[in-house]
């Protein structure tokens, strides 16, 4: 069994293998979305919880990498990629939705999240951190930090800049710059980098926005919503040049492939407007940012996808110019 770990990320590793023996106690991970950088937190944690070669292991100064069979390291065993807390490890995130079940139009990590409220989350990562860890250190995850709002990072400063000694707290977020100056004046920086396939594997994936963004999406094997995302996209395309009508036969499956909030359809769409030069690339940029604008305030879905359609068409219109870089 192994513990997680990022792709091709190995300087981080480096530094944080370097930061685990540190005084520092509180983290920015920094990089691009889908890089590895809430996996790189889980490897933190099971490094410094490992029982055979996490620092201050008692038979030595300390490994390289989790063990992955001790009994800390196998709790990782059944961790898939949404949002986890375990044993001596837990992230927070922004609700995805309101109270009452629909989606969040602006999300927005909450002070209860943080800290003790009234009719708030019962179990806040601030008195979660303080509590004594089952091992040897807890780390508390916020992830997209920079959803943290100034009432949230004003309450949860003084634990930001002195967390507990068997405490770690890691922000994910783009990079300094999108955090409140406060809040990123208190972190260790730590980069992430874009992650770039060799050009076998580029060639293999083909036209996968993953790529162009640098991040490990593409080098995982298929999803079956990734499967069907593709197919869904390649149906639609194909009949923008056909009747209005076939069109609008092709939305259904779309629909049903495009997740709230995943960003695989629209970057699909985007790829293969790229492939016909600047005007359609435009277009269809302009043309899914007004879908997601009125994805987010509640719109029809059926209607916002015709609209949505007819503007790919028009985009579609004409002779390919020569494709973007």
């Amino acid at each position: 069994m192994s513990v997680p770990r990022p792709h091709g990320q190995e300087e981080a590793l480096a530094t944080l293998r370097r930061l685990a023996s540190s005084a520092a106690r509180t983290f920015l991970f920094a990089g691009p979305e889908g890089v590895g950088r809430r996996r790189a937190a889980r490897w933190l944690a099971a490094l410094l919880n490992c029982a055979a070669g996490g620092p201050g292991a008692a038979g030595g100064p300390g490994g390289a990498e989790p063990c992955g069979s001790c009994a800390a390291c196998r709790l990782w065993d059944d961790v898939g990629d949404g949002l986890v807390s375990i044993r001596d490890y837990r992230e927070v995130a922004a609700p995805a939705t309101t109270r009452d079940g629909r989606p969040a139009r602006h999300r927005q990590i909450t002070i209860d999240q943080l800290v003790p409220r009234r009719d708030g989350d019962p179990d806040p990562l601030g008195p979660w951190l303080v509590a004594p860890p089952s091992g040897r250190v807890r780390v508390g995850v916020i992830d997209d930090a920079d959803q943290l709002g100034e009432a949230a990072a004003n309450a949860f400063l003084k634990t930001l800049e002195e967390p507990p000694e068997h405490a770690r707290i890691v922000l994910v977020a783009p990079g300094p710059d999108t955090l409140l100056a406060t809040v990123a004046s208190r972190c260790t920086l730590v980069r992430f980098k874009p992650v770039m396939p060799d050009t076998a594997t580029r060639e293999r994936l083909g036209l996968h926005p993953a790529l162009r963004l640098g991040t490990t999406a593409a080098l995982r094997a298929p999803q079956p919503n990734e499967v069907a995302a593709r197919a869904a996209v390649d149906d639609l395309v194909a009949t923008l040049g056909d009747s209005l009508a076939t069109t609008f036969r092709a939305l259904p499956a779309l629909q049903e492939a495009w997740l709230p909030g995943d960003e695989l359809v629209p970057g699909l769409l985007r790829e293969r407007a790229r492939s016909r030069g600047p005007a359609a690339y435009l277009a269809c940029d302009a043309a899914l940012e007004a879908a997601e604008a009125a994805s987010a305030a509640y719109a029809h879905r059926g209607l916002l996808l015709k609209r949505l359609a007819l503007a790919l068409r028009h985009a579609w219109r004409g002779p390919p110019e020569p494709p973007l870089p």
